[in-house]
């Protein structure tokens, strides 16, 4: 049952975030660019998931 939560789980970013990843990605560091955007989805996943689950 979790796998289908996650995979209709909507992730909509805040404009500070989609600010920062453009900024991320400017600077041309693909581990960079993972790093901040695994951080980011991996935090927003977990918040959705806090909201149905809890």
């Amino acid at each position: 049952m979790a796998k289908e939560r996650i995979a209709k789980t909507l992730v909509i970013l805040e404009e500070a975030e989609v600010r920062q990843m453009l900024a991320v990605a400017q600077r041309n560091d693909s581990q960079e660019i993972y790093r901040f955007v695994t951080q980011v989805i991996a935090k927003k996943v977990e918040e959705a998931l806090r909201r149905r689950c809890g």
